[in-house]
């Protein structure tokens, strides 16, 4: 048994070695362990310090709210960034534990401190924050916005919720759901009306906490906000590092108009298809809902690579008690994850090191990932209604 400050404390350590451990790989070693995204989050920070804007650095293409986050990267030490992306994290285990109680009265606190330990010693988060990348940080917004929603702080969610969707755009995706669970079976107001009080209240706070954000935004920063900030991901073509379906397309069609919006929106109609249909089935189990479509989301996103796991991650130890998963299950879930990753990077490694034409290998390995995300996505589906039918029953 473990008590949660020794829980915390623990994975906190972890992390503040593994930053120490980083700055001195990057000073020592040709092969860097900090995520280049950190330098250019960096970059944008300094020009904020110099009094310019943060999209004067070249790829910069995320909220100025980053940017202005990480001055003390110049004021104070560079690795401030790392520190607060793993605070984050921590923050993330203090949620799970409050969604856990929630959705779970009668758990142990050892039950609790377990399944917070699947996020906190999760080597994919730990790389992820430790590396430098802000995935952490609309997660703990997420988890923030979900835990004050299902403790009926109606107010208090829809502007953190605000935040998170104009901090990263993906969380749109939870707005649905998140509305017609106000005033559901699992969530009883005063009133059942379509357009009752908390949810317009809801929708209208939360909607006017992105607007302001992003309105304010616009005002100091132009168009060029929009574009990068937001825009930019409708038409984005990486076909370099990405475990994407849709790799291979977009390497061959890489040199065509990137501007060519109406193409780059197609790739959205089967995640908006797959988080409707889950919607539908599943607004009721909250928790549940936004890690079917989150999960979903990633496996079919014309991007996908490791920092996006952060963000289903996060919600699984949430989930797990809610689903009747076998220990066999699991593991081979667990292997086939990691094992196709693992094919994936072998290939993107002799593409970038080796310098070896394996475009066609790489997206063969990402069909392989695909299918592998498919079926987790079954297993949960399928377990989760063996639970609920036991439950029920």
């Amino acid at each position: 048994k473990m008590r949660s400050l020794h829980l915390f404390g623990l994975a906190a350590l972890v992390r503040v070695v593994i930053i120490i451990y980083s700055e001195w790989q990057d000073r020592n070693m040709v092969v860097k362990y900090t995520d280049i995204d950190y330098e250019v989050f960096t970059d944008a920070a300094r020009c904020v310090v110099d009094g310019s804007s943060p999209f004067d650095r070249a790829t910069y293409r995320y909220t100025p709210l980053l940017a202005w986050l990480l001055v003390p990267n110049i004021l104070w030490f560079k690795a401030f960034g790392k520190v607060l992306f793993a605070l984050a994290d921590l923050a993330i285990g203090v949620f799970i534990q409050r969604i856990l109680r929630n959705v779970n009265p009668k758990m142990t606190s050892d039950q609790v401190n377990r399944y917070t330990a699947l996020w906190l010693f999760n080597p994919i988060a730990i790389n992820v924050s430790t590396r430098g990348n802000a995935e952490s940080v609309v997660s703990v917004l997420v988890l923030w916005a979900l835990d004050m929603l299902m403790e009926k702080q109606f107010v208090v969610a829809a502007i953190v919720y605000g935040i998170s969707v104009h901090f990263k755009i993906y969380p749109i995706l939870y707005g649905m759901p998140m509305f017609f669970y106000i005033g559901s079976s699992a969530c009883p107001t005063r009133s059942k009306s379509l357009l009752s009080l908390d949810r317009m209240k809801f929708f209208v706070i939360s909607a006017s906490t992105f607007f302001l954000l992003t309105g304010i935004m616009y005002l100091l920063y132009g168009q060029t906000f929009l574009d990068e900030a937001y825009l930019y991901h409708i038409w984005r073509k990486d076909h370099r590092h990405s475990f994407s379906v849709y790799f291979y397309m977009l390497y061959l069609t890489s040199n065509d108009d990137p501007s060519n919006s109406i193409s780059g929106a197609w790739f959205f109609v089967p995640q908006i298809l797959v988080t409707l249909a889950f919607y539908q089935k599943y607004f009721k189990q909250i928790p549940f809902c936004i890690f079917l479509i989150t999960l979903a989301f990633v496996a079919f996103n014309k991007v996908c690579t490791v920092q996006y796991f952060v963000w289903y991650f996060c919600l699984l130890p949430i989930v797990l008690p809610q689903c009747n998963l076998g220990m066999v299950q699991g593991i081979v879930m667990l292997a086939a994850f990691f094992g196709a990753q693992g094919i994936w990077l072998f290939l993107a490694y002799q593409l970038e090191f080796l310098g070896m034409n394996t475009f066609f290998k790489i997206w063969l390995a990402g069909l392989g990932f695909f299918g592998v995300n498919i079926a987790i996505i079954v297993a949960f589906v399928r377990s989760f209604r063996a639970t609920s039918k036991a439950h029920a029953q």
